[in-house]
């Protein structure tokens, strides 16, 4: 009761995305893309600036790291004075499309399911420079002497060995090397020009991405109200 007699009404708090993942870069990169499929993320979004290293690890040993990026999401959503809606955790598979991809992925969700309930594994397929060649034009308009050679288009990015030094070696050149930090700044590119819904090629650690914040979204993040 409040001190008027009255019942009293707990306040409604916002839910909160928390990021987590291997370096800025890549958190930067999941942001940007994470906006753009669920707008109503934006303002919602928090990150974990330790890296995670989930990959390679099994039984008690990925467990006890599960349990501690689990308490740090929900105290980075404590801090924000919000209740954590989802938890989106990237690494890349450095390795090309195959069983390893099936497998690192159910295993590392599956802990990650247990811990906190509402998350999502985005495993990058060969690695996020994987996604950047879906989007030739936003290179070339990032870097106008940079070129996604014709063998590289239309392609499943990742069955392509190593995506970083063919950004580095055969799309960009020695004016202007790809460099990690570009990541974000390509799929803003891909943003502003109207691409991300239109990729030139498939990947399906992309389209997994695109479901995984389709559903967090849609169960988790209220849309916002429509003024009459």
């Amino acid at each position: 009761m409040s001190a008027r007699g009255g019942t009293r009404i707990r306040a409604i708090r916002k839910p909160v995305v928390v990021l987590a993942g291997e370096d800025g870069n890549d958190r930067k990169s999941l942001r940007v893309l994470l906006e753009e499929f669920c707008p109503q993320m934006r303002g919602r979004i928090v990150e974990i600036k330790d890296s995670v290293r989930l990959r390679d690890a099994s039984g008690s040993s990925l467990t006890g790291r599960v349990d501690i990026l689990a308490r740090k999401a929900r105290a980075r959503a404590v801090r924000e004075d919000a209740d954590l809606a989802c938890v989106f955790v990237h690494e890349d598979l450095d390795a090309t499309d195959g069983p390893a991809y099936d497998e690192t992925h159910a295993r590392v969700q599956q802990a990650l399911t247990r811990a906190l309930g509402n998350a999502h594994y985005v495993l990058a397929v060969e690695e996020l420079e994987a996604w950047l060649l879906l989007f030739p034009d936003a290179l070339t308009s990032l870097v106008s002497s940079w070129k996604v050679p014709r063998q590289y288009r239309n392609r499943d990015t990742g069955t392509l060995a190593d995506p970083k030094r063919i950004l580095m070696h055969d799309v960009s050149n020695a004016t202007r090397r790809y460099r990690e930090s570009d990541a974000p700044d390509v799929l803003a590119r891909s943003v502003e020009l109207g691409l991300v819904s239109n990729p030139r090629g498939r990947n399906r650690s992309w389209t997994r991405l695109r479901t995984d914040a389709d559903d967090c979204a849609r169960r988790h993040i209220p849309q916002p109200r429509r003024h009459q």
